[in-house]
């Protein structure tokens, strides 16, 4: 009973934080926002380059998408409180100008002397609480610029742990202790959102804003008023079938670059370029921190001549070690004469990560294939025609990985069949039993046979049902000695003729049915068995390359005779 109870309570205190969770902890929202780009190289706005300069930023807005996290550096954290910090002084400081004003014409004022005291006494106090304000604001300035350079120095040491880092264990013991406390983590994650929830909402200025500059203290005070935390601005230039597009990046408040995007490419392929601008804005505006790889690479020959590509980009090893922005990537290590080896990951930042590369050398030699019965065709490997050494025999080069194959008939029709593993060595040889044909059309046959037969057994249960139902109603009937035995006879004769029928009907769709099946299985491929009656003969290149020959030449004269025969 108290193990019940506990649970009870647990069950309750966690719903009751899950409900308060969100009064008390608000999920960060990092807005991003592009207005109408320009063109460089036109005097006139026509309607195409008017979409186009629509267009282009909205599709950018769209590959980035808003799974992009970004990691709120302090620095950052310090302008948006310097900002909100100066436009409160700003404020304060109007009220305090009018309250002086207000407090000089009162001497002009037809008061009595205890008037005028009491007027003057009402306005000094109201400036000395502006006063006091701006006071107390400068002071928070000074404060907030000693915590942001004692964060950025902190940062700058690597002593900044991101909360993803702590254990479950961690998060559940700080679980109640957090819940009242201001999060003091020096880099503060936030969700991507779009300006106006739109990727097709662009940020459009006033007319009083158009001719400022996106750095202008009034077009910032604008864009901030909006919501907008990035701005993407950008221009570009088309001649002929060519575009180029330049991307610029401006954070608020600050008003500073933090990025800048350049793509070159056809005006035809504009998805390809506003997914490569994309692609390189998501480091920038995750503001990802920095992934140490440490690459060991075994054997140790192969490591001399070990290359590295991430994201397709060459890279440099310095010490078996390499430094990447944190996110996905796809990294490739490459080896003269071993295989390739490559692997995509995400990479999560402030984090080191061990690479081990174990370099294989590539399996070469021949392997031969041998159709079990004679059949008229060619023999497609690994996306290459294997030349045909015997009759019913054919030979293909093999790297040691698993073969995909296919056999193609005289008339078209197809069968795929696999080499698995363990039979692609060198001097290998296998044997299939392949049976091409049209395999749509052959499982849309047995299809419509299976539904025939099914239609059949659902027909043929309607008078077994009404002569097994008559049945036992005149059983009854002639126990009562109501009806004569013949009659009910009758009924039990038809009852088992119907039954037997309805029972002949589900074998023959349930038969179909399984043949139905088997059908739809046949489009896999066919595995491949060792040939145990057939030896492996060795052919020299220079053999194999006169055997080619030989076969273009015989299916050279074979298509000149079909058409000679068309012609006639």
């Amino acid at each position: 009973m108290t193990k019940r109870f506990s649970a009870l309570f647990l069950i309750i205190i966690l719903n009751g934080v899950s409900l308060c969770l969100p009064l008390f902890c608000e999920s960060g929202k990092w807005t991003i926002a592009a207005q109408k780009f320009t063109a460089d190289n036109v005097s006139n706005e026509d309607n195409v380059n008017s979409k186009t300069a629509e267009m282009l930023p909205s599709d950018i807005l769209e590959k980035i998408g808003t799974a992009v996290t970004r990691n709120v550096m302090p620095e950052e954290q310090f302008e948006r409180t310097k900002y909100k910090l100066r436009t409160e002084r700003q404020s304060l400081f109007l009220q305090l100008s009018a309250e002086y004003k207000k407090r000089d014409s009162l001497v002009l004022a037809n008061y009595s002397d205890y008037k005028l005291k009491t007027a003057l006494k009402e306005s000094q106090k109201k400036i000395t609480s502006l006063q006091e304000k701006i006071t107390a604001n400068l002071d928070e300035l000074k404060k907030a610029t000693e915590e942001n350079e004692r964060k950025m120095a902190a940062v700058a040491n690597g002593d900044a742990e991101l909360q993803t880092q702590e254990s479950e264990l961690n998060k559940f013991k700080n679980l109640f202790k957090k819940i009242f406390e201001k999060d003091e983590s020096l880099i503060q994650q936030e969700q991507i959102s779009f300006y106006g929830n739109d990727v097709s909402k662009l940020y459009t200025p006033s007319n009083e804003l158009k001719e400022l500059a996106v750095t202008d203290s009034l077009y910032e005070k604008a864009v901030v008023n909006a919501g907008i935390n990035t701005l993407l601005t950008g221009h570009y230039s088309k001649y002929g079938d060519y575009i180029s597009v330049y991307v610029d990046m401006y954070i608020y408040p600050g008003v500073r670059k933090i990025g800048s995007v350049a793509e070159v490419g056809s005006v035809k392929e504009l998805e390809l370029i506003t997914t490569s601008i994309a692609m390189q804005l998501v480091p920038v505006i995750s503001n990802s921190l920095p992934v140490e790889l440490v690459v060991a690479v075994s054997p140790q020959e192969a490591a001399p001549k070990t290359v590295v590509y991430i994201d397709d980009v060459l890279q440099k090893i310095e010490s078996g070690k390499l430094i990447v922005d944190s996110g996905i990537h796809t990294i490739q290590f490459i080896s003269e004469g071993y295989k390739a080896a490559g692997t995509t990951y995400a990479f999560e930042g402030n984090k080191k990560y061990f690479i081990d590369i174990n370099f294989e050398k590539p399996k070469s030699g021949f392997i031969q294939v041998e159709l079990k019965k004679p059949l008229n065709g060619s023999l497609l490997m690994n996306g290459e025609r294997a030349i045909e050494v015997e009759p019913q025999k054919s030979q293909i080069a093999i790297n040691g990985k698993e073969i995909l194959g296919e056999f193609v008939a005289e008339n078209g029709e197809t069968a795929f069949f696999y080499i698995p593993h363990k039979l692609t060595f060198d001097s290998s040889n296998v044997i299939i039993n392949p049976k091409p044909m049209d395999r749509m059309a052959y499982i849309d046959k047995r299809r419509k046979i299976m539904y025939t037969s099914y239609s059949i057994f659902i027909i043929s249960l309607i008078p077994t049902f009404y002569t097994l139902a008559n049945f036992k109603n005149n059983a009854n009937l002639y126990a009562n000695n109501q009806i004569d035995y013949e009659t009910a006879k009758n009924w039990q004769t038809a009852s088992n003729v119907s039954k037997a029928i309805s029972l002949g009907c589900g074998l023959f769709w349930g038969y179909e049915l399984v043949r139905y099946l088997m059908a739809a299985n046949s489009v896999l491929p066919q595995k491949a068995k060792a040939s145990k009656n057939s030896e492996f003969i060795y052919y020299t290149p220079e053999e194999l390359e006169e055997i080619k020959k030989r076969n273009n030449t015989v299916e050279t004269e074979e298509i000149s005779n079909q058409k000679d025969g068309e012609t006639e």
